[in-house]
């Protein structure tokens, strides 16, 4: 299980857990310092990111953030960027 957490300068912190085997995340989940509504919409991103590769997971990504739900503190770009930080630091 990798664990990372990222905060870019004046951001909210952003922690992400996940499996990376064969170049799909796996057991993804995301926690920090920012607010998604409805909150259980987090859960559908974690699991909708499940067997996707870093690729796939910048569609998603985007998707998610052009949804209409409504998140506080991150943007798309600082989650993107914490997946990727994550791999490289792997």
């Amino acid at each position: 299980m990798n664990i990372f957490e990222y905060k870019r300068q004046g951001g909210k912190l952003i922690g992400i857990s996940f499996n990376y085997t064969k170049g799909v995340f796996s057991n993804v989940k995301i926690y920090g310092d920012f607010f998604v509504f409805p909150v259980e919409e987090i859960d559908n991103l974690e699991e909708s990111i499940d067997g996707k590769s870093l690729t796939e997971l910048s569609r998603i990504i985007e998707d998610f953030f052009s949804s209409g739900i409504r998140i506080y503190g991150i943007t798309a770009a600082d989650l993107k960027e914490s997946f990727k930080r994550a791999i490289n630091e792997k």
